[in-house]
């Protein structure tokens, strides 16, 4: 399972930010092949999407490739995020090496 970080963005005014279970389910569907959605963060605001997406998949080139195909399928013409351009999608390294929290120095 890999931990992949996305931040999408979008210069447009949309009627509101899209709803996170309506983003996850598109995740969803759009992750094909051996690539399979196991879990999702995600954070949205009228502006902006975070998302830390788990993905599981036989290789870290499979997870990153298929999330990023699901996230152009939900940002290209009718879908979803339409008008929203994704900026960063790339495992999470912090996190993957169990460095989450540091330990704090004196």
């Amino acid at each position: 399972m890999y931990a992949i970080r996305a931040h999408l963005e979008t210069s447009g005014r949309p009627a509101g930010p899209p709803v996170a279970p309506v983003v996850r389910d598109g995740l969803e569907r759009g992750l094909q092949g051996p690539a399979r959605l196991s879990h999702a963060r995600i954070r949205v605001t009228p502006q902006e999407l975070d998302a830390v997406v788990f993905v599981a998949a036989g290789n870290l080139l499979d997870a990153e490739d298929g999330l990023r195909d699901a996230w152009h399928e939900l940002t290209s013409a009718g879908g979803v995020l339409s008008g929203w351009h994704l900026l960063h999608c790339e495992v999470d390294s912090r996190l993957a090496l169990g460095l989450l929290e540091l330990p704090s120095h004196p």
